[in-house]
């Protein structure tokens, strides 16, 4: 998957979901070394930084769709344990 299509299909949808207006403050992209096929994401929310494969290798099965809801899932867990949504259970949007 082009670094495009990641940004528009998985990570773009997952971001929507989970922050507010003006907490996302910056997120990079980049072909990651683990894994042929890999993506890397870091994103900056509210001063606080998530690092984390967004594409994890060439997976059978998984689309754009299920990548964006396994980030989704965990940027619900990164709000709840971050300084600015402690306990926050973004799930609820």
């Amino acid at each position: 998957m082009e670094l495009a299509d990641v940004a528009s299909e998985v990570v773009a949808p997952a971001i929507r979901a989970v922050f507010k207006e003006g907490e996302v403050s910056g997120f990079a992209l980049s072909v990651a070394d683990a894994l042929e096929g890999s993506v890397a994401l870091s994103l900056t929310a509210r001063g606080e930084t998530f690092d984390y494969l967004v594409i994890q290798g060439t997976v059978p099965g998984m689309s754009a769709e299920s990548w964006s809801e396994n980030l989704r899932s965990l940027l619900v867990d990164f709000v709840a344990e971050s300084r600015f949504g402690w306990a926050e259970n973004r799930d609820l949007r």
